[in-house]
This record gives C-alpha cells, structure tokens and sequence, in this order.
C-alpha cells in the first residue's frame, strides 16, 4: 500500500464506525426515548476526546503530510552508509571462503604448531 492509499482506507474504517456509533445511538433513542440523551453526550464527549488526543493529532498530521520521514537525520545516513560497506566486505569475505572450499584442498595445518 502506497504512502497516500491508506488515507483512503482509513477514512473509510472511520465512516463505517461512525454509522456503526450513529446506528446504535439510533437504536438506544429509539427504545429509550428521552433518556437517551446522556448516551448521546457521552458519545459526543468520547469522540471529542478522540480527537483532541495524540492519536487524533497524529492522524491529522500524518493527512496534512507533517509526519513526512524525508526529514531523516545525517548521522542516520552515515549509519546506513557505513551498514553498506560492511555488507560489501562481508559479501567479499563469503566469496573468498567459497572459492577456497570449492577447491576441495585439505585445510592446511597452522604454521607453527607442535614443531
């Protein structure tokens, strides 16, 4: 999923939540008559909360592009990069040890030992 598609799904998550909590609030008017009213302020205090909390805040700034990862500090490139060449030498070290075991030669016995 794209950076951008996910925006589409979730507004789509939050609409159908929204009927689903409109739906029940319905029903609960509609059985509890006038009584329902606290039900319904509690709801709106909830999803109030929600939206004034971190989680709504991140989600209105990750849709407004300000949570964007471009902004990635230089000591993180400078990790990555020493990352790559230490891959590269690891790779270098593996093809040297194939090539000597595909040779099939018998190990050779360390210079030095139980002379």
């Amino acid at each position: 999923m794209s950076d951008r598609e996910w925006i589409g799904s979730a507004f789509v998550g939050i609409g159908l939540a929204g009927l689903g909590l409109f739906g029940a609030l319905a029903a609960a008017a509609a059985t509890l008559g006038p009584a329902a009213i606290p039900i319904w302020a509690l709801a709106l205090a909830m999803v109030a909360i929600i939206i004034k909390s971190p989680l709504g805040q991140a989600f209105a700034d990750r849709i407004a592009d300000k949570g964007s990862m471009d902004e990635l500090p230089a000591e993180l490139y400078a990790e990555l990069e020493d990352l790559r060449a230490r891959m590269v030498e690891l790779e270098e070290r593996q093809d040297f040890s194939e090539r000597i075991l595909a040779r099939g030669e018998p190990p050779q016995a360390a210079q030095g030992e139980g002379t």
